[in-house]
């Protein structure tokens, strides 16, 4: 049980690396030094802790792979890991989604479903 504890530690620590990065690029956010131009973005906090929340999913998922197989491990972490940042794109940053997307969308929970059993 512990092992699906650090999968679901790594799945949401990716899932906010990305929202975090993206939310740095997108929103001009202020350096954490004076800067100004193109390396603005990469020394905001929201870029910084979107790096820490990548190292800190590496370190989860390399824990929870000890003990699962990485067929089961990776497909879940992705497939989730995406429907956690639409949830999250929809919130944030207005993003909204097709007819079709909603389509795929119920394929990829088929599909969890399918690979987790």
């Amino acid at each position: 049980m512990p092992a699906y504890l650090f999968l679901g530690a790594a799945l949401t620590l990716n899932a906010f690396a990305n929202v975090l990065i993206k939310y740095s690029m997108s929103r001009g956010v202020r350096p954490l030094v004076p800067i100004g131009g193109a390396l603005a973005p990469f020394l905001s906090w929201s870029y910084l802790l979107g790096l820490f929340c990548f190292a800190a999913n590496l370190a989860c998922y390399s824990v929870a792979l000890k003990s699962l197989k990485i067929s089961l491990a990776y497909p879940l972490m992705v497939s989730l890991g995406y429907l956690v940042i639409l949830i999250f794109g929809w919130f944030l940053f207005g993003e909204r989604l097709s007819s079709l997307q909603y389509v795929g969308i119920g394929l990829i929970l088929a599909g969890v479903w399918f690979v987790a059993r």
